[in-house]
């Protein structure tokens, strides 16, 4: 498959700050990502043992970050595969879960591109590579992935407006977002949307990692994000949404009773950047931080 964007194609990215790109992955590669993810779960999360570490959306009105950022569980969660929970997962009289824990589950992070073959496979395949060499990336680096649920029934979430450089910090560089819908994805059940161009205002929050690694903490001042102008971005199963890192987005909670399965990952320009020690993923000796050519 020849993923080199077109002239049309880049221009409508710059100009925008996001890109559809129909059939990235055919819907048997979808099928294989969402079944992978049934034995990811089975293999590595014991709810007997597991922290009840809840995701919650960021808030920025208040100093800190929610609980979950504030956790070692998270800090520690870039060179592994670990769970986080929807708000809704657990019983408030017994704690245990209310639901079951394949519905449970908000997203896992944040090494499925390097620990998960199947996963492995698409975020540093040459499809990927291709994307990467349209746009002129000299030495892109993959630094995480996720998998993401947003559950149907109302259980999935809302991921509130916000830029991915608030959370991501390249000192300058290109910073990527690739969103990979495994289901189809619509307003019901909770679709991507944008404000185009909004790109070209730069993210002025940045979350950072405390300097004593208690947790992270929120630096700057949230963008004015408009109650107007925003777009709908509905697509197909196996489709490529790019998301420039500085462009305004977010997504609503699933009301519809459809699954709303997505795998996600960032990629960096590594030339010239400076991944401080602010960001709150780190390198490991892991090598997690993957350069893909």
């Amino acid at each position: 498959m020849d993923t080199s964007l077109t002239a049309e194609q880049i221009n409508h990215f710059n100009e925008n700050g996001y890109l559809i790109i129909p059939d990235f992955l055919s819907p048997a590669q979808c099928d294989v990502l969402k079944g992978k993810i049934r034995d990811v779960i089975d293999t590595y999360l014991d709810m007997s043992t597991h922290p009840r570490t809840v995701f919650t959306t960021y808030n920025a009105n208040k100093a800190e970050p929610d609980k979950h950022m504030m956790t070692d569980y998270f800090l520690t969660s870039g060179d592994c595969i670990k769970f986080f929970f929807e708000e809704g997962a657990f019983s408030e009289e017994s704690g245990e879960l209310a639901v079951p824990k394949h519905r449970a589950i908000n997203k896992i992070g944040h090494a499925l591109h390097t620990d998960v073959p199947e996963y492995r496979a698409v975020a540093q395949g040459d499809a990927v590579k291709g994307i990467c060499r349209s746009l002129g990336m000299v030495r892109p680096v993959l630094p995480q992935s996720m998998y993401i649920f947003k559950s149907p029934g109302g259980l999935g979430g809302e991921v509130t407006p916000h830029k991915d450089a608030s959370f991501l910090h390249t000192g300058g560089t290109r910073l990527l977002g690739l969103w990979i819908p495994l289901d189809d994805a619509d307003v019901e059940n909770g679709c991507l949307w944008f404000i185009p161009g909004s790109h070209t205002e730069q993210a002025a929050l940045h979350m950072n990692r405390k300097s004593d690694n208690s947790g992270c903490e929120f630096v700057g001042v949230q963008n004015n994000f408009a109650e107007e102008g925003w777009v709908a971005a509905e697509v197909a199963r196996g489709s490529m949404v790019l998301i420039d890192g500085n462009v305004s987005h977010k997504s609503h909670r699933n009301v519809s009773e459809r699954e709303r399965n997505a795998f996600t990952f960032h990629l960096f320009e590594g030339e010239g950047a400076d991944w401080g020690e602010t960001n709150w993923n780190q390198p490991t000796e892991k090598g997690t931080f993957v350069e893909l050519y």
